[in-house]
């Protein structure tokens, strides 16, 4: 019992620590569905229940999620007369935060294996994924649906802009060491190869407006990185070629534990993604540095124009507006950390078919971390079926319930999970939704005792 208390303890601290600052997060309910190999993607120290397995070329694991802290889709787009769609002014600015986030991550294994060897389990994976961390500040949103009349005599830090937007191959080898009754350890080391990047690695924008003549006063510091393969041009490159580079090398760690404390209770924790890439292939750096004032459009040279000449107009004014920031273009090497994230979980296994967890995952991305919460319940139906079910509080919202099965047909296994319900069925009005599916082969060691159903 003074398990139970401690832990209950923890969890309403935090909770009520955290609940207006959750940020967007990914595979969390699919943490506790362990009949799943790939659930060792999550914690290295996973050993799962098969003397082999191997997934579906190609299919063995798709993921895709999506998340905001800041305005839904149907909050940013509405249905105007005529039926067209148009920009949610007011539905945008009342459900910003005063730092709002975009992630969107998409993960397609080509290839995964494990097998056990004594008190040992080896794996080896391929896989592509796309990483995107996008942060962003109020502020910035305001000034450019609203203009800058709000700010008069204000001097306001747009801060912060960040951008993380990455393409790698991952080749990933794991090994995991059941040390005794109550310990496992493992780790994966991945060789990542980099396919094209968008990062800033720093971005200080101030802007002020003078209280006469509304003039903005604008400084700029920033260092935009870039790896952009061109697929257009003399020297474009092809699909083929893109996919296969071997350039903008990376190195990444996966670490994990388990530690089973008694008969009920297991703790678990892992720490992903602790690594770079260094991108030296396709590269352009933009950096700026520089103040500048600026005094606006003059109305009256629109005047007479027709709506070639009005956008020929536009296009040169804003170029001009771009020169002023003295810009300077560069081909410079640069290194992208990766997105690191950290799971502590609490299983408590009150019956041999049935588990009850509590996960907390954090995820750093720009010194800034980003916590989630999630409770799910785990359960054996038969030897065939097992179902998870969850509960998140995420992106600052309580209504986050997913669902997870896994099915055995000897010696098919077939998963599917997701961590909010409502955000497969309809994305556009969540704040998060994520679909892990899969399809593997496993053997236990004396395979003909593997389940298999009547049909």
């Amino acid at each position: 019992m003074r398990y139970i208390y401690t832990y209950t303890i923890i969890i309403i601290s935090l909770l009520t620590l955290w609940s207006t600052k959750l940020m967007a997060q990914y595979d969390l309910g699919f943490y506790s569905m362990r009949a799943a190999p790939q659930t060792n993607l999550l914690n290295p120290a996973f050993i799962p229940d098969y003397q082999f397995h191997f997934g579906a070329p190609s299919i063995s694991s798709t993921y895709t999620s999506f998340g905001t802290s800041g305005p839904k889709y149907d909050e940013i787009l509405m249905v105007t007369p005529g039926d067209s769609l148009g920009l949610n002014t007011n539905g945008i600015l009342n459900n910003l935060e005063s730092n709002n986030n975009v992630t969107n991550r998409n993960t397609h294994q080509w290839l995964y294996g494990g097998m056990k060897w004594k008190n040992f389990y080896f794996s080896a994976s391929v896989s592509d994924i796309t990483d995107v961390n996008v942060l962003y500040s109020d502020k910035i949103i305001q000034l450019a649906l609203k203009g800058n009349s709000q700010f008069i005599g204000e001097t306001i830090d747009l801060d912060p802009l960040d951008i993380k937007a990455l393409h790698y191959r991952e080749y990933a080898l794991g090994m995991a060491w059941d040390v005794n009754e109550k310990l496992n350890i493992g780790i994966k080391t991945k060789a990542l190869f980099g396919k094209s990047a968008i990062y800033t690695e720093n971005v200080d924008l101030e802007l002020s407006t003078s209280e006469n003549y509304y003039n903005l006063g604008i400084k700029s510091d920033f260092v935009i990185n870039t790896s952009l393969p061109d697929f257009m041009g003399d020297s474009a490159i092809n699909w083929i070629e893109y996919m296969q580079s071997d350039a903008n090398f990376g190195l990444g760690f996966d670490i994990g534990a388990t530690y089973k404390l008694n008969r009920l209770w297991n703790l678990s924790a892992s720490i992903l993604d602790i690594g770079y890439i260094n991108y030296d292939r396709y590269l352009k750096t933009y950096t700026s540095n520089t103040e500048f004032t600026y005094k606006g459009i003059d109305a009256t040279q629109f005047i007479g124009l027709d709506d070639k000449q009005i956008e020929d107009k536009m296009t040169e004014i804003t170029d001009s507006l771009i020169n002023l920031f003295d810009i300077t273009e560069s081909s410079e090497v640069f290194m992208v950390p990766l997105t690191a994230k950290i799971y502590l979980g609490v299983d408590y296994q009150f019956s041999d078919k049935e588990t009850l967890g509590v996960l907390f995952r954090f995820e750093v991305f720009k010194n800034t971390i980003h916590p989630s919460f999630t409770a799910s319940y785990y359960r054996d139906l038969s030897d065939n079926f097992k179902v998870s079910a969850s509960y998140t509080i995420i992106n600052h919202n309580y209504l986050n319930f997913g669902l997870g099965i896994i099915a055995n047909f000897n010696p098919l296994q077939v998963y599917i999970a997701t961590d909010n319900i409502i955000g497969v069925i309809s994305p556009h009005t969540v704040n998060y939704g994520n679909i892990r599916f899969g399809i593997n082969f496993i053997f236990q060691k004396d395979y003909k005792k593997l389940p298999m159903i009547e049909l």
